[in-house]
């Protein structure tokens, strides 16, 4: 996996907070397109916590091909993590002459108590 997309968020992090909001809101990161013929490794970290055992959400990647107006799922994790970072490696392929964008969404849900 030798394209990795470090160059494009090199010490770089979103933060997306979740307990201010509705059930159903969500947080929207895209990458830009790709169209290269190869694989494409997507490295990154998450934080999913909630302080109170709440569920603070579900963190989604989606692959849109051609601009399409759906999206397939290729990875997810839902609910409280604990107190630290995780990482998730994750390979993405296309074959010429398709493009494709990689989605993270981060959907928030009722609280349960």
């Amino acid at each position: 996996m030798k394209n990795c997309l470090v160059q494009l968020a090199l010490r770089s992090f979103l933060i997306a907070e979740s307990s201010q909001h509705m059930p159903g809101d969500k947080a929207r990161l895209l990458l830009p397109l790709m169209k290269e013929n190869d694989t494409h490794c997507i490295d990154f970290s998450y934080w999913l916590y909630s302080e109170d055992y709440l569920n603070p959400g579900t963190l989604n990647i989606f692959v849109r091909v051609n601009k399409g107006a759906f999206a397939n799922p290729i990875w997810n994790v839902t609910g409280s993590q604990g107190v630290e970072w995780h990482r998730a490696e994750l390979a993405v392929s296309t074959f010429w002459p398709n493009e494709y964008q990689v989605m993270m969404v981060l959907l928030t849900v009722e609280s349960t108590t």
